[in-house]
C-alpha cells in the first residue's frame, strides 16, 4: 500500500518548524528519518494531512560538548552513534546501543529523537536514555521545556509532547568516573526489536559495595529500574546472582505474581531474568569510546 495524500513542508530552522507544527497541529506529523512514521503511513495506520521534513534543520544535527556531558541534536542518527561521529559520554555504551539497532539502511537514517518520540520500550534508546538520565529538550511557540527521559516516555507510543511541541535535542550527562556498564539485547535475530533489553551500571564508590544500577527494557510500556533487584545483588555486579536467582525481585519489580502466573508470562519473566544476568556478566567487557 502506499500513503494518503499529505501536504510535505520542509522548514530551515527549529523555530519555523514550531511555527508550522502550531499552525497545523490538528493533522500534522514530524519526519526526520521516518524509519517508524513511514511504514505506519503505507498501511493507512496513520494518515497526516500534513508532514513537516526536519532533517535539513541544521541545529537538529549539531552536538555541544560540555564537562557535564554532551547535548545531541534530535535528528542525530543512530549510525553517528555508532560510528562514533559525534562524541560518545557514555564511554562506548551509546555506540554500543546504537550497533544494535535495526539494519544498517535503518542505522543511517533512523534518528535519537524520533526513537524517543516514537516510544516503544521494545526499542534501545528508550531504556538506555533512561538509565542514562538524559533530558529532552522540546520545542513550542511557547518556548522551550526539557523533560526528563523517564517522564516524557509515558507508554506504549504515548509521550508528555503536545501536538504543537517538537523535539529538538537530548542531552546526556557524562557517565561517572569509575563506572562500568553492561548491556544485553534479546532478540530473535540482529536487527530486530528486543525481546528484552536489560542495561546495567556499576559504580566504584570507594565502598566495599559498588554502586549498581539495572534498567529493563520490553518488559513493559516504559524502561524500568529493577530496584529489587539492585537490592538482591548486593554488591555482585559481576553476575554472580543466577537467573533462577533473580526471578523473585525481577517479578517484584514487574508487577507479576509467581503464583498465579500464566505459562506464557512465566517464560517472559526467565526471559528477562536471562537478559538480566548477561548484562550483569557483560560488565566492564564492552569496548570504550575511543
Amino acid at each position: 500500500m502506499k500513503p494518503a495524500d499529505f501536504v510535505y513542508h520542509r522548514p530551515g530552522t527549529s523555530t519555523e518548524a514550531a511555527d508550522l507544527l502550531y499552525r497545523l497541529r490538528d493533522d500534522v506529523k514530524v519526519i526526520a528519518g521516518g524509519q517508524s512514521l513511514l511504514p505506519l503511513m503505507n498501511m493507512r495506520l496513520a494518515e497526516p494531512a500534513h508532514l513537516v521534513d526536519v532533517s535539513a534543520v541544521p541545529e537538529l544535527r549539531r552536538t555541544d560538548l560540555t564537562a557535564e556531558g554532551a547535548t545531541y541534536g534530535a535528528a542525530t542518527t543512530h549510525m553517528m552513534f555508532e560510528h562514533q561521529l559525534v562524541p560518545d559520554v557514555a564511554d562506548g555504551l551509546l555506540s554500543h546501543a546504537a550497533r544494535g539497532i535495526g539494519y544498517r539502511a535503518i542505522r543511517n537514517r533512523g534518528t535519537v529523537g524520533g526513537s524517543l518520540a516514537h516510544s516503544d520500550s521494545s526499542a534501545e534508546w528508550p531504556t538506555v536514555m533512561s538509565a542514562l538520565g538524559a533530558t529532552v529538550h522540546v520545542l513550542s511557540v511557547r518556548g522551550e521545556r526539557r523533560i526528563p527521559v523517564t517522564e516524557f516516555l509515558l507508554g506504549f507510543f504515548s509521550t508528555a509532547l503536545a501536538d504543537d511541541e517538537l523535539i529538538t535535542a537530548v542531552s546526556v550527562p557524562r557517565i561517572a568516573p569509575g563506572t562500568q556498564w553492561g548491556m544485553y539485547k534479546m532478540a530473535r535475530k540482529p536487527g530486530e526489536f528486543a525481546e528484552s533489553l536489560a542495561v546495567v551500571q556499576a559504580r566504584d564508590t570507594g565502598a566495599s559495595t559498588p554502586a549498581v544500577s539495572v534498567w529493563l527494557g520490553a518488559a513493559k510500556d516504559v524502561p524500568l529500574r529493577l530496584e529489587h533487584v539492585e537490592e538482591a545483588l548486593a554488591g555482585r555486579p559481576d553476575g554472580s546472582l543466577l537467573p533462577a536467582d533473580l526471578s523473585g525481585p525481577l517479578a517484584a519489580d514487574i508487577g507479576a505474581d509467581t503464583a498465579t502466573a500464566s505459562p506464557h508470562d512465566r517464560h517472559a519473566l526467565q526471559l528477562h531474568a536471562v537478559t538480566v544476568h548477561r548484562a550483569l556478566m557483560a560488565v566492564g567487557k564492552a569496548p570504550h569510546a575511543a
